[in-house]
């Protein structure tokens, strides 16, 4: 009977190894850094969310809402293209550990002052921006580790199953984050995201990986950081791809920091709306992650990613002209799919497109630009609501993305045969 049992569950297993996207979670590297991952990032979502939350509790303000989004988003400006550059010189891993004890630290010190009373709004938008700079620094070196987790072939499954991991935790980390704040203390949820952080890097601390090869100095940092730019946008299909993201995360993704604007106009309750609506957005994103696909073909990949931001532009006009707060739900799920569908797309494009010694440097680009256009989006909606309501500018900004798209596609015909970068 025991045999039985244990040929069974050898069975299930290796059924799950063959099992499109799935099989890469039982190759130890992958499925220890996708359970650390996992977890820290649903303390990330935890403390997202609670940062928000005390923001409109201190202000009830759209612009706070935004600075607060600049505050976290923004300094990739400054500390992206450094990162990438130290992304390609650096052991990838050894610096992703680094800075997850830094994220640790910053989580412990805002439930402390907050223990105390003694987080204010100045306070809380500095350390906000200090963990900005921190995820910015490790940004390229985490995306760029991806690709010594797994073979080459692999690296679109990975990065769709990093996706599904994010929103996993998108998914369960606002949920619990609601809890929290409704039944116990706010500075609970920075110092349990804190802890999580810590068993991520223990988990981190389990991977091994063979060293970089050895690479000839290419100049100074500098010098590095310009030749990773000129690679980005000398690219014509990383550059349309970038452009797209620009405009999509400016006019579509921002719109997460203003769920709370929402919630307060189609819910009973704005802390249950913002959880409905955030987790919400985070099941299309998984449902995105999971149903992406493998494409070999980098010119299908570039109309794919066109595609989902055209349609996740769309999803957003209807959600400004709703009243309901049922479709306010569905079409949150709707923008969250469409939305992750691009993300993951051009995430991919960037990974197999550039070489391995440009590929940190490519992805810094690529990270400044995803992290830094919801910010600015953010920030000018936010501006916008204060003084006109959200209708106009949410409006203005999907028509644009949508002309963008239109404008793009015969630049997306002219690509012709692309192929990926070496390895």
């Amino acid at each position: 009977m025991a045999s039985e049992r244990l040929d069974h569950h050898s069975g299930l297993l290796h059924r799950l190894r063959n099992v499109g996207h799935l099989r890469l979670l039982t190759q130890r590297r992958f499925g220890l850094y996708t359970l650390g991952n996992g977890i820290s990032l649903t303390g990330s979502w935890m403390q997202r969310i609670a940062l928000i939350w005390l923001v409109w509790e201190m202000t009830g303000s759209g612009f706070w809402l935004g600075m607060l989004a600049t505050a976290d988003m923004l300094p990739i400006l400054v500390v992206g293209p450094l990162a990438g550059a130290v992304a390609d010189r650096t052991n990838r891993l050894k610096l992703t550990r680094l800075c997850q004890y830094v994220l640790a630290g910053i989580a412990a010190l805002l439930g402390i002052l907050l223990f105390f009373d003694l987080l204010n709004l100045p306070m809380l938008m500095a350390l906000a921006a200090a963990n900005g700079s921190m995820i910015a620094l490790s940004q390229p070196a985490r995306m760029a580790l991806v690709q010594s987790l797994v073979s080459r072939e692999d690296v679109g499954s990975a990065v769709a199953l990093s996706s599904v991991n994010i929103n996993l935790a998108r998914l369960t980390g606002p949920a619990i984050a609601g809890i929290m704040i409704v039944h116990f203390k706010v500075e609970l949820i920075f110092l349990a995201n804190a802890l999580l952080t810590i068993c991520f890097v223990a988990l981190l601390g389990l991977i091994k990986i063979d060293p970089p090869p050895a690479r000839q100095p290419e100049g100074s940092v500098f010098t590095q950081i310009r030749s990773g730019v000129i690679f980005a946008f000398g690219d014509r299909g990383i550059r349309l791809l970038l452009r797209l993201l620009f405009l999509g995360g400016a006019g579509v993704r921002s719109v997460q920091e203003l769920f709370p604007a929402f919630a307060e106009n189609n819910f009973a309750s704005a802390a249950t709306g913002l959880a409905f609506l955030t987790s919400s957005m985070a099941v299309g994103a998984i449902a995105a992650g999971l149903t992406f696909g493998v494409d070999t073909s980098l010119n299908r990949l570039v109309r794919k990613v066109a595609t989902s931001w055209a349609l996740g532009a769309a999803a957003l006009a209807a959600l400004v002209a709703s009243g309901s707060a049922m479709l306010d739900t569905a079409l949150a799920l709707i923008i969250g799919f469409f939305v992750t569908r691009s993300v993951i797309g051009t995430q991919t494009f960037v990974q197999l497109r550039a070489p391995d010694s440009m590929r940190g440097r490519t992805l810094s680009v690529h990270g400044l630009i995803s992290r830094g256009s919801p910010a600015l989006g953010a920030l000018g909606t936010g501006w916008a609501f204060d003084h006109v309501g959200l209708t106009l500018p949410v409006l203005l900004a999907t028509g644009l993305v949508l002309l963008a798209v239109i404008a793009g596609i015969p630049a997306m015909r002219a690509l012709g045969n692309l192929e990926p970068g070496d390895g």
